[in-house]
């Protein structure tokens, strides 16, 4: 199985290579990251002697997650060395800035997935224990940990319903990768049900709850150095209009949202109001704000530096690792991967800042959540899809007009939404009781 699975993605890896090119070179990816990938790790990782936790996490969010459980488990294993690694440029710049307190250059880019680059990682770092966050499987890397008896956990495993759909195809061979986790904690039970249908043993899978609404003291420290700047470069709070957040926008979602900005600040009520975008992926900050201008509103993007300006109508915040203080101006929010078939960014973000929060249709992402947060009135959600959207346009104008108009309706569905996200706290706690035991148990530490 494994040669077979190497032998494929070494061809994909051939054949993309033309693809990983054109982007290092058209938006400055992958390429600086090649070295690392390939397994040449500096020589901050090499191995000191110390137990040594890795941890890895896909991109920015899943990055940002891991603060809180790379906080407690540094407490409860001070002589133990946490390494990062991460796959994408965005991920890997927040693990330099965000965990450079737990030893300098910790931080590296995840493996190319071959058996010989994933064994150089592993005798260079020398891990006493692998942290996977989210359901990132990478079959080679997990199978030569596996085979030097070091622990390997999945924490907040989420098996999306377009995953579970490819991952049935293959239902043969996937027992075989999740022989190899030692633990999977997984974020609600319909992802344990699906990943246990899969072939992992009941034994091993745990439901903890999702690590994402966690917050640390350290992380609450960063988001309050984060808000004052944010609010110092766009004037949020000197010039006090009302303000819309877009956030974790994708393709096409901005060309709707800009146009129905346009509708509610043709409203008398509101002609001062503000729109702040916040695109998903960091290569379309340029193409975002560039599209703003092409639509005739004044911008203002966060990484100019420029002073406030009070006539920008339209804030682009175009920096990493931002978005989750940004919310908490929102006179209104809108959250992004909705309005297409993406199946939407969480939600949990602005209701942990008892915001009033708009969606479109597509939370497919998110089943239990949309369904909670819908039953008790926490957020506004639309119901045409992207086929309609003349519709789309209308019912997202009617809705945030709605709510900029009524600060009681505001205040009612952020109160419900901020009782949902304090209800959903604690999975870091309960992940980092799981991996102490596991990591005794494995190290005698």
């Amino acid at each position: 199985m494994y040669a077979l699975y190497s032998f494929l993605f070494s061809i994909w890896v051939i054949v993309m290579t033309p693809y990983f090119l054109y982007n290092a070179w058209r938006h400055k990816k992958y390429l600086p990251a090649l070295k690392q990938r390939l397994g040449n790790l500096p020589e901050t990782l090499k191995s000191d002697g110390r137990p040594t936790i890795w941890i890895h996490a896909c991109s920015v969010g899943e990055t940002l997650s891991v603060q809180p459980l790379a906080k407690l488990l540094h407490e409860r294993f001070p002589d133990s060395r946490l390494v990062f690694s991460a796959i994408t440029k965005t991920g890997y710049a927040i693990a330099n800035e965000r965990f450079a307190i737990y030893g300098e250059g910790n931080a590296f880019y995840f493996p190319i997935d071959l058996a010989v680059i994933a064994n150089r990682v592993l005798d260079w770092i020398k891990p006493s224990l692998f942290i996977t966050i989210d359901t990132e499987i990478w079959p080679n890397v997990l199978r030569q940990a596996r085979a030097r008896k070091i622990p390997i956990v999945l924490v907040n495993g989420r098996i999306s319903a377009k995953s579970f759909k490819s991952y049935i195809k293959v239902r043969g061979i996937m027992n075989k990768v999740f022989d190899n986790y030692s633990e999977l904690l997984m974020k609600a039970q319909e992802d344990a049900e699906r990943i246990q249908f899969l072939g992992a043993s009941p034994s091993k899978v745990r439901v903890i709850g999702n690590i994402k609404y966690d917050r640390g003291s350290s992380e609450a420290q960063v988001i309050e150095e984060k808000t004052r700047a944010i609010d110092e470069a766009f004037g949020i709070t000197k010039f006090g209009t009302p303000l819309i957040v877009a956030g974790s926008t994708h393709d096409d979602e901005e060309k709707t949202l800009l146009d129905v900005f346009r509708r509610i600040r043709s409203d008398a009520r509101f002609a001062d109001a503000r729109l702040m975008i916040v695109p998903r992926h960091p290569e379309r900050f340029g193409p975002v704000a560039h599209l703003a201008e092409h639509e005739g509103f004044t911008v203002q993007r966060r990484s100019e530096g420029k002073p406030a300006d009070p006539n920008a109508q339209v804030l682009i915040l175009d920096t990493l690792g931002e978005l989750g203080a940004a919310y908490q101006f929102g006179t209104v929010t809108f959250v992004g991967g909705t309005l297409i078939p993406h199946g939407g960014q969480s939600i949990m973000e602005p209701a942990a800042w008892s915001r009033a929060i708009v969606i479109g249709p597509s939370m497919k992402n998110f089943p239990g959540i949309i369904d909670d947060f819908n039953a008790r009135g926490a957020v506004a959600q639309i119901s045409a899809t992207e086929v309609y959207k003349d519709a789309q346009k209308d019912q997202l104008t009617a809705e945030i007009l709605r709510l900029l108009a009524d600060p009681e309706l505001r205040e009612r569905m952020g109160k419900a939404a901020l009782s949902i996200f304090e209800e959903s706290q604690g999975a870091t706690a309960r992940a980092v009781d799981r991996i102490e035991q596991i990591y005794r148990e494995a190290v005698a530490v």
